[in-house]
């Protein structure tokens, strides 16, 4: 049985607040209907003098799925360009429990925009798991936040860059991307102003996406 995860991530201003920020999330996912478009009454909580506010999406999604929505202070003297102070969606799963082609094809580019994203990935958590001692390491070696807002560590089974990242990490913009890997993933076209790649519609082991993943960047740095 395979675990995955659904990462979405706003880089959050002092110019908006959370309360807005989460209504207009909310309504963004309205035409989804239920489980994923959650239900829009729910809050969350006054953030206080927390650096962070968050709420559990158990019961809201389906049974066996999991979820968490997270926003961070917006305060100019707390926020920094990195990821530990992005707000984040997360919602973790096994193959048995979704939709997968409908879960990639209509709800991730629906949360992308609705979200904010700056960047998006579905997860093998297997993957992802063996990849964070690397990644810690590479941030280590570079004193940058390689896998966060200043690059990419991994091609993921579907992933969103915007633009700013996509330069940061690529040096390239969505277009040049596009071009790049049309023919070599399932999906890949702009979106958003950044650029979505899609490997497959259909799940694939943890092996085979390491070796999609890593050929695919190759074709990109």
């Amino acid at each position: 049985m395979t675990k995955y995860k659904l990462e979405f991530r706003h880089r959050p201003s002092v110019s908006e607040s959370i309360e807005e920020r989460h209504k207009d999330f909310l309504r963004a996912i309205g035409d989804l209907g239920v489980p994923w478009s959650l239900n829009d009454a729910f809050e969350v909580p006054p953030i206080g003098s927390e650096l962070v506010t968050s709420v559990s999406l158990d019961k809201l999604l389906p049974v066996g799925v999991k979820g968490r929505i997270s926003y961070a202070l917006r305060d100019q003297k707390y926020l920094q360009d990195d990821a530990q102070f992005d707000d984040t969606l997360f919602i973790e799963f096994t193959d048995s429990k979704v939709d997968y082609s409908y879960l990639l094809k209509v709800v991730f580019p629906v949360y992308i925009k609705a979200f904010g994203s700056y960047r998006s990935a579905l997860h093998d958590w297997s993957v992802t798991r063996s990849d964070w001692p690397l990644v810690l390491e590479a941030c280590d070696a570079t004193k940058k936040d390689v896998n966060g807002r200043d690059g990419v560590f991994r091609i993921n089974a579907a992933n969103y860059f915007d633009k700013e990242l996509c330069f940061r990490a690529f040096e390239k913009g969505p277009r040049e991307l596009v071009d790049l890997l049309n023919g070599y993933v399932e999906e890949v076209c702009e979106f958003e102003e950044g650029v979505l790649i899609v490997i497959s519609y259909t799940p694939l082991s943890a092996d085979e996406l390491l070796s999609a993943g890593d050929r695919i960047k190759s074709l990109v740095v």
